[in-house]
């Protein structure tokens, strides 16, 4: 016997619908970095970037002439993703591929000087959105969250 589903307008709200579900840390990770996510990936479009792309220009910044390789090790993607991420971003001309002299066969990953310039604004973009998507916290208490959160995920089992 088939049963019908719910209409949607009959559904209760979403804090009905999580209760049973918020004891659990991983649903409520999970329901926060959706809030932020979706908040940053707004900020983002009109650049038409991805947070994964943002973080890797950061990443690029920080360490110039990074191997594609390690760029994905960095992401927590797996080394094809990272080719299509990395070829976006030359798309948009925001980072490029060099030969690296050691090894011939090797190329590291730069900014373009665009990809400096702009990701200065994307910078400044993305911590705006980070405290507009958090704005229920106050100063004290997002420190105290990005603390525990860094400790919960530094720590190894």
């Amino acid at each position: 016997m088939a049963k019908t589903p719910i209409p949607s307008e009959t559904l209760p709200d979403q804090a009905v619908l999580d209760r049973e579900l918020e004891s659990y840390l991983g649903y409520v990770l999970r329901r926060a970095q959706m809030k932020v996510f979706q908040h940053l990936s707004a900020r983002l479009e009109p650049f038409d970037l991805r947070p994964a792309q943002f973080t890797a220009l950061v990443i690029i910044e920080q360490h110039p002439g990074l191997m594609q390789a390690d760029l994905a090790r960095a992401l927590a993607i797996e080394p094809p993703q990272a080719v299509v991420l990395v070829n976006k971003l030359e798309k948009l001309g925001l980072a490029m591929r060099l030969r690296c002299k050691p090894d011939k066969r090797s190329y590291g990953i730069f900014l373009s000087k665009v990809g400096e310039t702009q990701l200065k604004e994307l910078k400044k973009l993305a911590a705006q959105s980070d405290l507009d998507s958090t704005d229920s916290l106050d100063a004290q208490e997002r420190m105290q969250l990005l603390r525990l959160l860094r400790k919960l995920y530094r720590e190894s089992p």
